[in-house]
């Protein structure tokens, strides 16, 4: 401020001289005419005219004086405003009167700075927005800048690539040591080009993403990286569990065809008329025969489980449970198994009968094959304010710690190693125990101890 009056000062000072050289040389022509047509005037008369100089040079000494400080205070006001405006500040609106010179100006750029609230507003938004959106994906985001510096990382990339530090950029290998993520994002910065890699992170993080390396020129011959990173962990999972499960399938299929084939071809060489081996190799086709109906009957149940309707019935527990061990009672038997039912007698439970019978069936043939000879099988039950459960204890081998979350999944078949039987199967079983148990609304967990037995617990809501 002190320098805008300095500057009015000056300049007023300069008009003040020039005006009065110019209004001096004004007055003296006028004298200089008026002598002329009259040779009497007198140097009051002049005297009086230098004053009459010095009186209006005065006055427009004044008058510029004012409108300058008036231009320079509007000046100051307007450049204060359009700064408050570049840096994004919030400012009261230029007020002025609508008779001053200035309102047109002042109206603009009140308009301008409107707008510019506005557009920053939305701009904003769309940034919290995007942020948000980037930072809630299933994906990994991480950006780079063409020093191959770590910017930008989103909550999924920070928590499953351990990503300590986005304080500062910083060089995206203090994060990521996969030589493989590496090579990968090099291959992008050397070429300027998009790639995509199936990157295993196993020994850091044991997860497999699907990596897509984006290159993203900029103004300026400038550019950025953008690293998405999708988990297919599960995928591959899945699609090593199919494939066990083709392999597993087949040859559980072609082990009772082959046999079925094999004896009835000899039958029909011969055989037949022997009515011992008649009997005997219809035994065997018989077996094989119901070994391959399970199988198929497991796939299908797999299938249509979702499907069925709700079909419920008031169902004995105790009694239903005791049927079923009935039809187990030859393969109980010859493993030399006490199988314990301590379910109350009178208790009656309304469920889907199918969904239940898959569940008792299953975890009873579960119990069997992976328990010891002479082992035991206790069937419980148990009841809370809002669930009830049917728990299957056996006191077999057990299951391995890294192999429990696995064995509801379809397809995942428990190392074969583990069992004392030959029994086989297509890893279903339990797969099915827990789509059934999700279909009545309820859900199938385990508690093993290796070595000493399991427990498989269903738990199922209680009716309203």
């Amino acid at each position: 401020m002190n320098s805008t009056k300095s500057r009015v000062l000056k300049r007023t000072v300069r008009f003040t001289l020039a005006s009065l050289i110019g209004n001096s040389f004004m007055a003296f022509l006028v004298y200089k005419l008026i002598a002329k047509t009259n040779p009497k005037i007198s140097g009051v008369n002049l005297t009086l005219l230098a004053a009459l100089v010095i009186l209006i040079t005065a006055i427009e000494a004044i008058v510029f004086w004012s409108n300058l400080q008036n231009i320079f205070e509007r000046q100051h006001l307007f450049q204060t405003k359009l700064e408050e405006i570049l840096r994004g500040h919030k400012s009261e609106k230029i007020r002025l009167d609508p008779n001053d010179s200035f309102y047109e100006l002042a109206k603009t750029v009140n308009e301008v700075s409107a707008h510019d609230r506005h557009q920053i507003h939305v701009l904003s938004n769309q940034e919290n927005e995007l942020e948000a959106i980037v930072d809630n994906l299933p994906v990994g985001v991480l950006v780079l800048n063409r020093h191959r510096e770590l910017q930008v990382a989103n909550s999924y990339a920070v928590e499953n690539l351990k990503i300590t530090s986005l304080d500062v950029p910083h060089p995206f290998t203090m994060d990521v040591k996969n030589s493989d993520f590496i090579e990968l994002v090099e291959r992008t910065f050397t070429e300027h080009k998009t790639y995509t890699g199936l990157i295993n992170f196993g020994e850091e993080f044991d997860r497999v993403f699907e990596t897509t390396v984006v290159y993203s020129p900029q103004v300026h011959h400038k550019f950025e990286v953008i690293v998405l990173m999708y988990d297919v962990t599960e995928s591959i999972r899945m699609k090593k569990m199919e494939k066990d499960f083709i392999n597993n399938a087949s040859h559980e299929l072609r082990t009772p065809i082959t046999s079925i084939s094999g004896f009835a071809e000899t039958l029909l060489d011969g055989a037949k008329d022997d009515p011992e081996k008649l009997n005997q190799f219809l035994t065997i086709i018989k077996t094989e025969s119901d070994k391959l109906v399970g199988l198929t009957n497991d796939i299908l149940t797999m299938s249509k489980i979702s499907d069925r309707g709700e079909n419920l019935k008031d169902v004995n527990l105790k009694d239903y449970v005791d049927n079923q061990i009935q039809f187990m009672q030859s393969e109980i038997e010859r493993r030399n198994l006490i199988v314990e039912n301590n379910i109350p007698a009178d208790l009656v439970k309304k469920v889907n009968e199918n969904d239940l019978f898959q569940i008792v069936k299953n975890l009873l043939t579960n119990a069997i094959e992976y328990n010891h000879d002479g082992g035991q099988v206790i069937f419980e039950y148990r009841e809370s304010k809002r669930h009830w459960k049917l728990i299957v204890r056996d006191t077999g081998i057990g299951i391995p710690e890294d192999q429990r979350e696995f064995i509801f999944d379809r397809f995942y078949r428990v190392d074969t190693s583990r069992s004392r039987t030959k029994m086989g199967g297509t890893g279903l079983g339990l797969a099915i125990v827990q789509e059934a148990a999700k279909h009545m609304g309820g859900k199938a967990i385990v508690d093993s101890n290796e070595d000493h037995g399991t427990a498989f617990i269903v738990r199922l809501p209680l009716e309203n």
